[in-house]
């Protein structure tokens, strides 16, 4: 699955690594739990009758002067950290990148969000980098926390792909703080909480701007209530804070947002409804 859009005089094409339907969707109480901050009867209440979220890998490539980048890099091939049932499900981006006549040889940059393996294992997947030209970028206090002890039982899952992709990607590892201009017309934004580098990126030209937002929201409930949670969020309160910073600012500045993990294509708008948020998809 591919989309072709534009910000400005940036040309970007979401390609999805994989967006397993039903039976495969996995459970929203695996995603929002009592050990979490949401309680089982509040969940049921929220969800409408809904037991299950899709969840997407929507990596974005964007071409800048300096040539071109990906945001986040899917799951990667070969992927059984899920259960047998998702390997033939993610793994796409090679696919997709050939139907929107992008090279893996000739990509320029890797730009990291943070280093969970859902956004960094389709950069390392093989044993070698899948984009042998590509500089990348991730958050020094993204590499700090991945390379030091990490004892976090949530955070186990993530830690030999972290680790994998600092290793291979060595001195081309370049990492940044937040405001920065990171290539032209793409800049990081302070997202802590998720993960401890946890990092929004914001694409801009020509008056026009796309907000990426990581893992900052898994599923639209999230909007309606921002205070919400996950098991992956290292950091509660701090992810809270993010969410709704950049909420309140997409909505209030009217930016386009792509979310990772939210239906193909991830793109949409968000709206204030009182205290809360609404999601208005762009549709692939």
């Amino acid at each position: 699955m591919i989309f072709q859009f534009s910000v400005g005089t940036l040309e970007c094409v979401v390609v999805s690594d994989g967006q397993p339907g039903p039976p495969w969707e996995p459970p929203l109480d695996e995603f929002f739990t009592p050990a979490s901050g949401v309680p089982a009867d509040v969940l049921r209440d929220a969800c409408g009758g809904r037991s299950t979220l899709t969840c997407g890998y929507n990596c974005l490539f964007v071409s800048t002067p300096d040539g071109t980048a990906v945001i986040d890099t899917g799951l990667g091939a070969s992927f059984l950290g899920y259960g047998e049932y998702v390997e033939p499900l993610v793994g796409q981006l090679e696919g997709g990148m050939t139907s929107a006549g992008l090279s893996r040889s000739n990509l320029a940059a890797v730009v990291f969000t943070h280093l969970h393996q859902d956004h960094a294992r389709g950069a390392i997947w093989s044993g070698e980098l899948t984009f042998p030209a590509a500089t990348a970028f991730a958050h020094a206090s993204e590499v700090v926390f991945w390379s030091g002890s990490v004892e976090l039982p949530s955070a186990q899952p993530h830690l030999e792909a972290a680790r994998e992709t600092i290793r291979l990607f060595g001195e081309r590892l370049r990492p940044f703080e937040y405001d920065g201009e990171l290539l032209p017309g793409v800049h990081a934004v302070a997202a802590p909480g998720h993960t401890p580098g946890h990092s929004a990126i914001l694409l801009q030209s020509q008056g026009e701007r796309l907000l990426c937002v990581g893992d900052t929201f898994y599923d639209p409930l999230q909007l309606t209530n921002p205070t919400w949670a996950t098991p992956w969020d290292l950091d509660i309160s701090a992810s809270v804070a993010t969410r709704r910073h950049l909420l309140e600012r997409a909505a209030d500045e009217r930016i386009l947002i792509h979310a990772y993990h939210l239906p193909f294509p991830g793109l949409g708008h968000v709206q204030r409804d009182g205290l809360t948020f609404a999601w208005h998809p762009i549709d692939g």
